[in-house]
This record gives structure tokens, sequence and C-alpha cells, in this order.
């Protein structure tokens, strides 16, 4: 199954992606580990596009759900004014295509625990980590494409749990 979304934004919207992909045949196939796994990285970048995109006045939020055999696909692309966040976002991306997956997690747990401040900014970790995504981004002027792909076994290969 494959769904498309313009998301004004507004963070109710995470509830009706949360039913759609908790509905959705193709993904239950896989499993409930996996079903929590793609909740959870879409739930991750939707909130993140939300989160730094430049309002509700600005401009919509696209998201993307996308499975076939071989892969399952979520994409957000929303826009920001904020050089700051998208030099973020960059720096953030190259550490985590040369890190552990496991050691960023684990060091950013430190970091919030040394240093709360509320924000646990680790959603991008918990996609790689938790559930095991991988992540990518094109960053074209103030438009940003965020992608979370998982390759997928062939059915028949993965118990249901």
């Amino acid at each position: 199954m494959s769904f498309s979304l313009k998301i004004e934004p507004e963070w109710n919207v995470i509830k009706r992606i949360k039913e759609m992909i908790l509905k959705d045949e193709a993904v239950a196939a896989y499993g409930k580990d996996f079903q929590e796994q793609a909740l959870l990285a879409a739930i991750e970048l939707v909130e993140n596009g939300l989160k730094y995109s430049d309002g509700p006045q600005a401009f919509p939020v696209d998201f993307r759900f996308e499975m076939s055999k071989e892969q399952c696909l979520i994409e957000v692309r929303n826009r920001t004014s904020s050089e700051l966040h998208r030099q973020a976002l960059r720096e953030t991306l190259d550490k985590m295509r040369s890190g552990d997956p496991f050691e960023m997690y684990v060091e950013r747990l430190e970091q919030v625990k040394h240093r709360p401040d509320g924000f646990s900014r680790m959603g991008l970790i918990r996609i790689i980590y938790e559930a095991e995504f991988e992540l990518s981004a094109d960053i074209q002027g103030d438009q940003i494409v965020m992608r979370a792909v998982r390759k997928l076994e062939p059915q028949g290969t993965v118990g249901k749990e």
C-alpha cells in the first residue's frame, strides 16, 4: 500500500498517519515489530518536518509512505528558511553516515542525561537505531526532502510476532 498526504503544519496529523499505518495490511504482513518500527520512523520524520518547517503560514509538509516487495519508503518534504536548521541537519546526517548507530544512541542519551533541556533531539537517531531504517536528505535551497528506507526480506521469511 502507498499513500501521500499534504499536511498543513499541524500536530494532529500524526494520529491520522498512525491509524493509516496500523491499518495497512502490507505493513502488518511483516509482523508487529516491523509495524512499530515503520510507525516510529514515520512519526519521527513527520515531527521533524513539522518542527523545522516555517510555520503554518508558510508551506505544507508533504508526507509519503510507500511499501513495495523490496522496501519501505517514508518521505517528508518541508521548507525552512533557516540556514542554521539546514546546516545542523547536514552535520547530523554526516555524523550518522560515519558512526555506529548504537554508539550515537548511547552518546545522545548521555548528553540528555547530563544536560536535560526538555528536548531529546533523538528523532533521527531513533530512526536509524531503533527502527533500523537508513536515512538520507536532499537539501536544495529552502526545501528539505528526508527519506527513511528499509530493505525488506521476501514475505514468508519473516515471522509474525
